[in-house]
């Protein structure tokens, strides 16, 4: 009798842990550790994209304790295992939150999806945890592994792929507003062209999902992703700061008025389209500016091809 008593024990614990929470992410330890006492067995869908919210962001946009980047780190590794259960598919109820996560670690999230930093590559581990530098507190997730499926699973939604996209690009500006424009050859290019890649990544995510819906919503998750990254969407229209006023602000918005007039063709080519806007705002003229353009250029679409592979 004991044993037997045993055995439907041992069940119901390995039927527990296997089971989904939702649709991507299932019973895990990893993420029992991360919304610690906000894990509960029965939680629903939104509950549960609320509770992730709650252990990763810090009371600050940007910023984050060891302790959330941790609970970031787990979650989205346990996403990622889940999704490989699951088909790669997704709830719909945790697609934005954890775009919104993503989106609050953005200055993680372009050193994870572009050219990777040796420090990222290390720490990209599974096992190794979130640390802390004299610049502040980093996460790091492998990008093939881990990050690219969840991304995509996201990305089903195109507004979560906005949110996404829209990280990146604040972060691919305000590393071309840090630069000097006195730079030359690698210097000159190496920023842009690390976020180049990044972007290329998310344009191989947005192929990979149009090409799984039939054409007409197709088009309609482009439409709406395209007005989302114009803000054309719900009729706003964004003034565009002077570039000595706020360099960053000044390129996000002369992009987004590049989405509303060109439309995709503006995502195609973003990175040297902002390198370009930056060149002009700060006078760099010359060859190196058209090396570098077409270097940035080259390794976006470079980037999109190979996220599409992988994604096969």
């Amino acid at each position: 009798m004991f044993i037997c008593l045993l055995g439907v024990g041992v069940a119901w614990f390995v039927r527990d842990f296997s089971e989904p929470l939702c649709k991507g992410m299932r019973h895990d330890e990893r993420v029992e550790k991360a919304l610690d006492d906000r894990y509960d067995k029965g939680m629903t869908c939104a509950d549960l994209g609320a509770a992730v919210k709650a252990v990763t962001l810090g009371k600050q946009p940007g910023e984050h304790s060891l302790r959330q980047a941790q609970a970031m780190k787990d979650v989205v590794l346990a996403v990622a295992d889940g999704l490989g259960e699951d088909g790669g598919e997704l709830d719909q109820g945790l697609r934005l939150p954890l775009a919104e996560v993503l989106a609050d670690y953005r200055v993680d999230l372009r050193e994870n999806m572009g050219l990777t930093p040796v420090d990222y590559v290390r720490n990209g581990i599974a096992s190794k945890p979130a640390w802390e530098d004299e610049t502040g507190v980093h996460v790091s997730v492998n990008w093939r592994t881990a990050l690219l499926p969840v991304v995509r699973a996201v990305s089903e939604d195109p507004d979560a792929y906005a949110v996404v996209r829209e990280a990146v690009t604040r972060q691919a500006a305000e590393a071309l507003a840090a630069m000097k424009p006195d730079g030359t050859g690698n210097t000159l290019s190496a920023p842009a062209a690390h976020s180049g890649w990044a972007l290329g990544n998310l344009d191989g995510v947005a192929a990979d999902v149009v090409s799984s819906l039939k054409s007409d919503r197709g088009r309609e998750w482009q439409a709406a992703v395209l007005a989302d990254l114009s803000r054309t969407g719900e009729g706003e229209k964004t003034a565009v700061p002077a570039f000595a006023e706020d360099a960053a602000d000044y390129l996000v918005a002369r992009w987004r008025g590049d989405v509303a007039a060109e439309g995709a063709e503006a995502l195609e080519r973003q990175a040297a389209s902002m390198f370009g806007e930056w060149c002009d705002a700060v006078g760099v003229t010359g060859a190196d500016r058209e090396e570098a353009a077409e270097q940035i250029e080259r390794g976006q679409r470079m980037a999109g091809r190979g996220a599409l592979t992988d994604l096969d």
